[in-house]
C-alpha cells in the first residue's frame, strides 16, 4: 500500500489525473444537474462531438498555413458555443422538442466537418483530431489542468450566483417568461457556459467520457434523491468515483481509466433505477416517493430559497 501511495506522488501524470478528476466531477455536478433538468442530455453528445469538428478545423488552419497562429483548441470553444447558440435559440420558446432536434442537426454537421477536414489534414495530424473523441485522462498537461480549473470554477461560481434562476428556467421556460424574468438570458448562459467546460473538458478525457460522467450521475442522483442540492452533491461524489475507480483499475490491470470509468458511471443509474424500484414497492406512508418533480422544483426555488428576481432589469 505505501509503494502504491509513493508511486502515485511520484508520477506527476497521476496527480494530473486526479486533479483534472475533480475538476470534471464539479462540471458534471453544475453542468450536468442542470442539463439532465432541461432535457438536454443529448446536448453534451452534441457539444462533444462539435469540439471534435472545431479542432478539426483549427488543425487544418494551423497545418495548412491559412492561419498558422491558430489552436485547435479555439476552434472546440467556437464550434461548441456555436452548437450551445443553435440549440438555445430553437428553445427560446420552452420546446425541449425543437432543442433535440437542434443539437441533432448541429452534432451532424459538425461531424461531418470534421471528417470533410481531415481528408486535407496531414496523416500525422489525424489522432490529434480522434483524441477528442476517445481521450485519456492520464496525459493531461498542465495546460489542460490549469484551463479545465479555469472554466470549473468558472462554472460553480455561475451556478451559485444565478442557482434558483437556472432551476425556474429548467423547470418551466414558458412560466419564466410569462412571470417577466429575463430567461432568454439565464437559458443561453446556462447553456453557452455549460458548452465551454464540456468542450475543454472533453480535450482532457475524449467525448466518451464526458458523456458518461456528465449525464450517467446527474441522471442516477435526480432518480434518488428529492432536492437540487441533495442531486448536485451527489453527481459530484458518483463522478468522482467513477473517475478514481477508473484510476485505480489503470494502475492495477492496465486497462483505460476512461473506459472503466464510463462504466461505473453508467452502472450508477442501473443501481439508481433498482434503488427506485425498491422505494416504489414499498408503502408511500413508509418512504418518500423519489421522482424529482417540477412541483418540488419550484416549492424548492420559490418558498425555501426565495423565490427569484423576475424583473426584467437582470
Amino acid at each position: 500500500m505505501i509503494d502504491i501511495f509513493q508511486e502515485i506522488l511520484s508520477s506527476p501524470f497521476i496527480i494530473r489525473a486526479i486533479i483534472g478528476s475533480i475538476f470534471i466531477a464539479l462540471v458534471a455536478s453544475s453542468s450536468g444537474t442542470f442539463l439532465v433538468f432541461r432535457g438536454l442530455s443529448f446536448l453534451t453528445a452534441g457539444v462533444a462531438h462539435a469540439a471534435l469538428g472545431g479542432a478539426a478545423l483549427g488543425l487544418f488552419l494551423q497545418t495548412s498555413g491559412i492561419i498558422p497562429w491558430f489552436d485547435p483548441m479555439m476552434g472546440a470553444l467556437i464550434f461548441s458555443v456555436f452548437v450551445a447558440i443553435v440549440t438555445g435559440y430553437a428553445g427560446e420558446t420552452g420546446i425541449s422538442q425543437r432543442m433535440e432536434v437542434a443539437v441533432g442537426v448541429s452534432f451532424a454537421l459538425s461531424m461531418s466537418i470534421a471528417v470533410f477536414l481531415m481528408y486535407y489534414i496531414p496523416p500525422t495530424q489525424v489522432p490529434q483530431v480522434w483524441g477528442y473523441l476517445v481521450g485519456d485522462i492520464l496525459l493531461l498537461g498542465y495546460v489542460d489542468v490549469v484551463l479545465l480549473a479555469a472554466i470549473a470554477i468558472l462554472l460553480v461560481i455561475i451556478t451559485l450566483i444565478f442557482n434558483k434562476e437556472f432551476i425556474y428556467v429548467s423547470v418551466d421556460m414558458e412560466g419564466s417568461l410569462a412571470h417577466g424574468m429575463n430567461a432568454r438570458a439565464y437559458h443561453y448562459l446556462m447553456l453557452i457556459t455549460s458548452a465551454l467546460a464540456i468542450a475543454l473538458a472533453t480535450k482532457a478525457v475524449g467525448a466518451i467520457l464526458v458523456f458518461a460522467i456528465l449525464v450517467a450521475p446527474a441522471a442516477a442522483s435526480n432518480e434518488i434523491f428529492n432536492s437540487v442540492r441533495s442531486v448536485m452533491v451527489a453527481v459530484f461524489f458518483i463522478a468522482l468515483f467513477s473517475e478514481m475507480i477508473g484510476l485505480a483499475s489503470s494502475l492495477a490491470i492496465r486497462a483505460s481509466p476512461s473506459a472503466i470509468a464510463g462504466i461505473v458511471a453508467a452502472m450508477s443509474y442501473v443501481v439508481a433505477l433498482q434503488i427506485r424500484s425498491y422505494r416504489n414497492r414499498v408503502p408511500e406512508e413508509d418512504i418518500p416517493p423519489p421522482s424529482y418533480s417540477s412541483v418540488e422544483i419550484f416549492r424548492e426555488t420559490t418558498l425555501e430559497g426565495g423565490t427569484p428576481n423576475h424583473s426584467t432589469d437582470h
